[in-house]
């Protein structure tokens, strides 16, 4: 269910880019409807005869032919009409790479090693589940710009950005809550680093804290942050979601306050899957963000073009002995 959840959000993440390369292609359905709808007027066989006889008696003595079955010439011809009309305005919701663009873009990746996440809701523990996951996003990303910082009750630069994602998984497998200086979970400690981090490459990043809770100063203190930075928040939720309100001494994930923190900081949340839905959500949230040199002038894919092959398939039906239409 989460995969699935996972999957409809990244959906509607692209969805909402949707426009018409050239709407203006979508007048020319005016014309078409006027058109087709006076040639079919036009082959009424039966209109000399409508005008001495009643329409009962028409009725009676006309044999139907394939006019009213649901798969008639007329209804294909309005089809056809309807799917040229839209390859013709140039579907589109993404937009093509460019070989002469440049990402600039970097991931910082907020990493939760306080003592919560030794829980073992998720096995074996939510650290090493969280780590991962980590690791599959590393793989998914490939060589893009991303640093790493662990934070628990203070928040230290575990590897500044790099697009070596080897060395990353080398220092992320240590970590660890004995290694932290001070124990608690303070998240917002990790503001001025991911500030430090993103600042010099210009152009706007992602923050991605990966935790199991936080607190109401957390909120505050990260709307306050992206409320004047420009970079975007995605917050990974580490824990068992069925565990809420379970009677047992696992210590539950805080997901209330991890939704208050991602929708007062204008960013989104993604719940951690058995499958890799969630790593691939976290993937199009952060392409989503990225900022392209020149990224103006990177045109829009038409879409329209695989529906010619649906066009020129419904055209084959005029192969069939008997579909004909008479203009």
């Amino acid at each position: 269910m989460d995969s699935f959840f996972n999957e409809l959000v990244s959906t509607f993440a692209s969805i909402q880019y949707f426009h018409f390369i050239r709407p203006y292609w979508i007048l020319i359905i005016v014309p078409s409807v006027f058109i087709l709808r006076t040639l079919a007027s036009h082959d009424d066989s039966l209109a000399l005869w409508r005008n001495n006889m009643s329409d009962e008696i028409v009725e009676e003595l006309t044999v139907e032919g394939t006019s009213h079955r649901l798969i008639s010439p007329k209804r294909v011809t309005w089809l056809i009409t309807f799917i040229l009309v839209i390859v013709l305005a140039g579907p589109s919701w993404q937009q093509q790479s460019s070989p002469y663009s440049q990402d600039n873009s970097a991931l910082v990746i907020a990493l939760d090693v306080s003592k919560t996440m030794q829980q073992s809701d998720l096995q074996p523990t939510r650290l090493i589940r969280a780590k991962q996951k980590i690791i599959d996003l590393l793989a998914l990303r490939g060589d893009a710009n991303t640093a790493l910082i662990a934070y628990s009750g203070t928040a230290h630069i575990v590897m500044p950005i790099t697009n070596d994602s080897e060395m990353i998984r080398h220092f992320l497998d240590v970590l660890a809550p004995q290694l932290m200086p001070t124990e608690g979970k303070i998240p917002q400690n990790i503001l001025p680093l991911a500030d430090a981090l993103l600042s010099p490459t210009l152009v706007p990043g992602t923050v991605l804290l990966v935790g199991d809770g936080a607190t109401s100063d957390t909120v505050n203190k990260f709307k306050q942050f992206f409320e004047v930075a420009p970079h975007q928040l995605v917050v990974w939720a580490i824990g068992d979601v069925n565990q809420q309100d379970a009677d047992s001494t696992i210590i539950p994930m805080q997901l209330s306050q991890l939704n208050a923190l991602a929708s007062e900081s204008h960013g989104r949340i993604v719940t951690i899957s058995h499958d890799k839905g969630d790593v691939h959500l976290v993937d199009s949230f952060i392409n989503n963000n990225l900022t392209i040199v020149d990224d103006e002038s990177r045109p829009w894919y038409d879409a329209g073009y695989p529906l010619v092959f649906l066009v020129a398939a419904l055209f084959l039906l005029w192969f069939r002995k008997g579909w004909t239409l008479q203009w």
